[in-house]
């Protein structure tokens, strides 16, 4: 019995391991613009991100424009959910938007977030693969058809806003800011009761007694934020609303 089942459970392990050989693991994003079927001319590659720029600065939309080989084993519209949801592409309404041509399968699938599934209904975005994209698409001008296609979604989008408004409030955030020094001025004072002060405990001869050790690191929320500003910092966080639409060509 023991051998049985110790063979079994070898056969399971090897099973897992040849079924996890067949995926890929995803990339990792390098910006808005991830050309990795090199099928992207630099000039295009630029135009495409500064519009990708604008709609995260301007309307809080995360916009990614993808290019691989091909998505097998899964189908492009598979291969487009999890990649959409692994990156997390989407301001902070789930107001993402990836565009994913599979060169090879000879298909594109477009992924719209929860956020802007109303403005980009399926019927829509298939309308627009159509008319700006896929005539490009057939000739084998890749870049062009991207470019429109994006040109085309983000007119669609156009008046649209899907930043915080609490973001844009200078008093607010300056309140909130007041407050979480407070709570940090606090949490220091509870945490290190001997720390110097007028009310600290003396040491010989009346000098303030010091910490043993120096006071723990600041918390997290404290840090300041990771990058600079402008360029690309990372996707938002965004979730797939499963919405879109593919079409091959």
């Amino acid at each position: 019995m023991g051998k049985a089942l110790k063979s079994l459970l070898w056969l399971s392990i090897l099973m897992l391991l040849a079924a996890s050989s067949c995926f890929a693991a995803l990339p990792r994003p390098v910006g808005f613009v991830n050309d990795f079927a090199q099928v992207i001319d630099q000039r295009t590659r630029t135009e495409l991100n500064g519009i990708a720029e604008k709609l995260r600065d301007n309307q809080g939309v995360e916009v990614a424009v993808v290019t691989v080989a091909s998505t097998q084993p899964e189908t492009p519209k598979q291969y487009a959910t999890k990649l959409f949801n692994e990156w997390g592409i989407g301001g902070p309404e789930d107001s993402g938007l990836l565009i994913l041509l599979s060169v090879e399968d000879r298909e594109i699938q477009v992924e719209v977030g929860y956020g802007l599934e109303g403005v980009l209904p399926d019927g829509k975005v298939g309308g627009i693969l159509d008319d700006f994209v896929i005539p490009y698409f057939i000739e084998g001008d890749y870049g062009k058809g991207l470019l429109e296609g994006t040109k085309a979604f983000a007119q669609a989008l156009s008046g649209e806003s899907y930043s915080r408004k609490a973001s844009r409030n200078p008093d607010l955030t300056g309140f909130i800011i007041f407050i979480i020094i407070a709570a940090y001025v606090t949490w220091s004072a509870r945490r290190f009761p001997g720390g110097p002060g007028p009310r600290g405990p003396l040491g010989p001869g009346g000098t303030v007694r010091r910490p043993p050790h120096p006071p723990h690191p600041m918390p997290p929320i404290f840090r300041g934020p990771k990058g600079g500003g402008g360029g690309f910092g990372g996707f938002g966080g965004g979730r797939s609303g499963g919405g879109g639409a593919g079409r091959k060509f």
